[in-house]
């Protein structure tokens, strides 16, 4: 499975909940203008992720002026979404068809540094504070952001004391 970045991966989302698979507008919780806009919509385009849906080749450059941008399969496949069937749902109810799909939309686990730290904590031992800076490259106190960005997101992780060793742990959901 290809790395995303996070804004990427929210990008792609965004876009296979929409019907005609449209990358823009940007999400709001997405606060990406300008050029940043464009460097990652240029590497989703450059990885084959998104295409302009002109068919012209792989020399386009991708523009966010138009909002010709969608999602390719093989964008849908990097985050997870089962490319759907192009029959019409078997109940005949494209609502209840597409909010079963809902849930799938969401990536299980980060990409990036949230996901070696998410992989270090993971551990049967976990992983001390100065271990997870080090995979990182982080300070210690951007370190423990990262760790409360997680449990924002819905991670259970946990400082735990054993042995003497202070070691953070994701505790899985019983």
């Amino acid at each position: 499975m290809p790395r995303l970045s996070d804004t990427q991966t929210i990008l792609l989302t965004a876009a296979a909940a929409r019907p005609d698979l449209r990358l823009l507008p940007v999400p709001d919780r997405i606060r990406l203008k300008g050029g940043a806009l464009e460097r990652t919509v240029k590497a989703l385009f450059d990885r084959g992720f998104v295409t302009d849906g002109t068919g012209t080749g792989p020399t386009a450059q991708p523009t966010t002026d138009s909002n010709r941008l969608v999602v390719t399969p093989k964008g849908l496949a990097a985050i997870g979404v089962e490319i759907p069937d192009a029959g019409p749902p078997a109940s005949g109810d494209c609502r209840s068809a597409r909010r079963s799909t809902d849930a799938s939309l969401r990536p299980d686990r980060p990409g990036g540094k949230l996901g070696i730290l998410l992989d270090a904590v993971a551990r049967p031992t976990g992983a001390t504070l100065d271990e997870l800076a080090t995979a990182t490259a982080w300070l210690p106190h951007t370190t423990r952001a990262a760790l409360a960005r997680l449990r924002q997101r819905g991670f259970d992780v946990r400082l735990v004391t054993t042995d003497g060793r202070k070691a953070y742990r994701l505790v899985e959901a019983a």
